[in-house]
């Protein structure tokens, strides 16, 4: 699309309905990425990538255009403006060469004029932002400023980005939580079969020490609670592995 040609309002909306639609229906974070970022080359005509945090690092992970990401992703560079706006959490329109002016470039190639727009959600447990990375799109070699109707578009699309990434972050938290729990439980199930069968093995002595007595009748009802303990332990451990 032409610098300064407005975007038709109706396919607008569409394009956002229908990367919600993807967002809402799909639970695959990779694939949700590969697909909006192919979207937004095809209909902005601008190279389009994704750049995730991993601990202390930003790296490259997904990218739609003229050129491809390396096998493991692309470390961007601490020094550039990509990470600034992360760490302000600002969204940047470079319309200008020199706005990068004193900045490092990634690429071997190095792009000014591109939108950067930090992704992130809120975590619902603590209420507190979290970053994610960004989504960055430029016009390669031509340098065709991005208008500001279309960057306003590609901050709805972060916004979309960064909610499917943040759930397939909860998710993960989740299912961490859940397998952690389990551990736990099937930690707790072997200490008490531990215990279970030392009265079970006293329970016995007691029973053969002690015939035709009371003691040993009521050994014996030990040693069938103990059974029924185990039995019902097994059936927990079974349900537990799955």
């Amino acid at each position: 699309m032409k610098a300064g040609k407005r975007r038709d309002t109706r396919g607008f909306y569409r394009d956002i309905l229908e990367i919600t639609r993807i967002v809402g229906s799909a639970l695959d974070r990779d694939e949700v990425i590969r697909t909006v970022l192919t979207h937004l080359c095809e209909r902005l005509g601008k190279r389009a990538r994704c750049a995730f945090l991993e601990g202390e690092e930003l790296r490259l992970r997904f990218w739609a255009g003229h050129d491809q990401v390396p096998i493991g992703g692309l470390p961007v560079h601490k020094e550039s403006i990509v990470w600034e706006a992360i760490r302000k959490g600002t969204p940047v329109n470079l319309t200008d060469p020199r706005q990068t002016n004193g900045y490092r470039h990634t690429l071997a190639e190095p792009i000014k004029i591109k939108a950067i727009v930090p992704l992130g959600f809120v975590d619902p447990m603590t209420r507190q932002e979290k970053k994610l990375g960004a989504l960055i799109v430029d016009s390669g070699r031509e340098g065709v400023p991005i208008s500001a109707e279309d960057f306003e578009y590609l901050q709805v699309i972060g916004h979309l980005i960064g909610a499917i990434a943040g759930r397939a972050d909860l998710i993960q938290q989740l299912m961490t939580s859940c397998r952690r729990q389990q551990d736990i439980l099937m930690e707790t199930a072997h200490n008490f079969r531990n215990r279970i069968a030392v009265i079970g093995g006293y329970s016995r002595r007691i029973a053969r020490l002690a015939r035709d007595t009371e003691l040993g009748e009521r050994a014996n009802q030990m040693l069938q609670e103990v059974r029924a303990l185990e039995s019902h332990l097994k059936q927990f451990e079974k349900y537990m592995s799955g």
